[in-house]
């Protein structure tokens, strides 16, 4: 085996169990159980039986000293610390979900639903001076279908790094040409925060829908306040596309689909929202 794999978070749980149905078994570093503070982070100690793992603290590879030999070997990085490995001269090869140089840095995959993104897919990279901007090793494809959620979006990707990993495990890494990235194409996005979220039931319904999906799990959620409680929406569709309904934001129906709500233009269904912790779907 060639291959040493870097992984964390949601993404990371999902590739394993992928690799896992695929019987193929690379070393995998990972964060300790606590290390990472955010809504994603996944304590992949359950895949132990299966995968050689190392489980470090440390954002820079030189506070390590637990890690596998990597000499001679390829990393991978899929849902890792993007500077990580930055000064250590490794040939490094991390995925990004998107077709790069579009949609460079964090929160890629929010942005793109939010933006209504029909076109993505996976790009795989060879480390550079620029975050996200090395020389593409391989991409492929991936559409975002209008009922997609982000978790939908990433299996398929999970997917396509899976397929990756094993081919150049395969065929290594010397059997790739990569190629350089258009920078008059390249464009970089800020971390997403959590009022990044908020709910404007001014827009219209299909900006509306496309911001509740592109923060939907497993990222934190969209929300809006009401009545001074925080009421995050998991899960919506659209209604009716365009027209004034009602004051934005007013509930106009509820039935067995959940709540209909009028927007800036159209109307939208709230499927499924939480409040305190609780669930609702459909009440």
């Amino acid at each position: 085996m060639s291959i040493v794999l870097f992984t964390a978070n949601k993404l990371g749980e999902m590739l394993l169990e992928e690799l896992t149905k695929r019987s193929f078994f690379p070393e995998v570093v990972t964060y300790t159980r606590g290390f990472q503070r955010t809504t994603q982070a996944k304590d992949l100690g359950s895949f132990r039986r299966d995968f050689s793992m190392s489980f470090i603290a440390s954002n820079n590879i030189e506070d390590c000293d637990n890690l596998p030999e990597i000499t001679g070997k390829t990393v991978v990085c899929v849902d890792w610390t993007k500077d990580f490995f930055k000064g250590s001269g490794l040939d490094v090869v991390f995925a990004h979900p998107s077709l790069l140089p579009l949609y460079r840095g964090y929160s890629a995959l929010t942005e793109q639903f939010v933006r209504g993104v029909a076109v993505s897919g996976a790009t795989f990279y060879m480390q550079g001076e620029k975050i996200d901007g090395g020389d593409i090793v391989a991409q492929k494809e991936i559409r975002i279908q209008y009922e997609d959620y982000p978790l939908d979006f990433m299996q398929r990707y999970v997917e396509v790094c899976a397929d990756f990993i094993i081919e150049l495990n395969r065929k290594g890494l010397q059997s790739y040409t990569p190629m350089p990235q258009n920078e008059d194409e390249a464009f970089y996005l800020q971390r997403k925060r959590g009022k990044d979220s908020i709910i404007d039931f001014n827009r219209d319904a299909y900006n509306i829908y496309n911001h509740i999906r592109g923060y939907s799990r497993p990222f934190f959620g969209a929300f809006f306040m009401k009545d001074g409680q925080r009421v995050t929406v998991w899960h919506a569709s659209t209604e009716v596309w365009q027209g004034e309904y009602g004051t934005p934001g007013s509930v106009l129906s509820v039935s067995d689909n959940g709540a209909e709500l009028a927007c800036g233009s159209g109307t939208i269904i709230l499927r499924e929202i939480e409040v305190d912790g609780k669930i609702y779907k459909g009440d």
